[in-house]
């Protein structure tokens, strides 16, 4: 029995000499290992692969300006989205909200800017394709995405924002304004004319190149019509003028004024056309 105990308390002495050589290390490595180092921090900002948002210039209109923020991946577009909206009173907000979510379907479906204004919305939808061509000039589209469908004849429609009709001469890029054949722009086709003249329209500017219109007239009527400058900043401005110019001036000898549709795809060139052709025509008299 004595022996048993001695031994017992030898063993109990060193075990607790033994115990005050354990580090913390050591513990630390006996509960499972060191702790895991901490995690990058999230929300950089990074932009996914492929993919890229680009804000698109102010376009500022008679109500406000319009801003249009757009997600891209892989070249396409993914996301449309208005972070400014024209809203000076109630009633242009009423209609921005109503016309905006459109505006962004179509060019989701469109895959640029030639799309359609929204009837009763001709200011808030010029803005918007203007600055939404400006995105996509940013993402490296250039005019071929952004001369699309011509703007289904809203040019002479009001905005709702109690303004009347758009301005008859239309300056925008959105192919609705005010080039259709409610926009004031028909002057009239018998001037009662006997005699044949040639009619320089003047030189209207567009972001990529000037637009000029002659015109022949013989006893009051347009018998030629043709583009003597068309846009040609770049190879793809001047294939797009070489394929719509022809259509523009059928168009003319048919109208019988300047009340003709854009070309689909060719919005700029049609806008500048349609200017220089309204100045000959005024010119001549019709």
């Amino acid at each position: 029995m004595i022996a048993v105990a001695g031994t017992t308390s030898a063993v109990a002495l060193l075990l607790t000499l033994k115990q005050p050589g354990t580090s913390v290390a050591g513990a630390s490595s006996q509960a499972g290992g060191a702790p895991p180092a901490a995690s990058a921090p999230a929300g950089s900002g990074a932009v996914p692969a492929g993919g890229e948002t680009v804000l698109g210039e102010e376009a500022d209109t008679q109500f406000g300006p319009v801003q249009v923020e757009l997600t891209l991946s892989d070249g396409r577009i993914t996301a449309a989205r208005a972070v400014k909206v024209p809203s000076t009173d109630a009633n242009s907000r009423k209609i921005a909200a109503d016309a905006v979510p459109k505006l962004n379907q179509a060019a989701l479906a469109a895959q640029s800017a030639g799309i359609d204004s929204v009837s009763g919305a001709t200011y808030t939808s010029e803005g918007y394709i203007r600055s939404l061509q400006s995105a996509l000039d940013k993402a490296g589209a250039g005019e071929g995405t952004g001369q699309g469908t011509p703007g289904g004849g809203n040019g002479g429609a009001p905005d709702g924002d109690g303004s009347g009709g758009e301005p008859g001469t239309g300056t925008g890029e959105n192919s609705g304004s005010g080039q259709d054949s409610g926009s004031g722009q028909d002057s009239g086709s018998d001037s009662g004319s006997a005699g044949t003249e040639s009619v320089l329209g003047d030189v209207a500017g567009t972001q990529y190149g000037d637009v000029q219109v002659r015109l022949t007239v013989s006893g009051g009527r347009i018998t030629s019509a043709e583009a003597v400058r068309t846009p040609d900043s770049d190879a793809n401005s001047r294939k797009i003028a070489a394929s719509a110019v022809p259509k523009l001036n059928q168009a003319v000898l048919t109208a019988q004024s300047a009340g003709i549709d854009s070309v689909s795809g060719a919005t700029y060139t049609s806008e500048g056309y349609i200017r220089s052709l309204q100045s000959a025509l005024d010119k001549a008299g019709l």
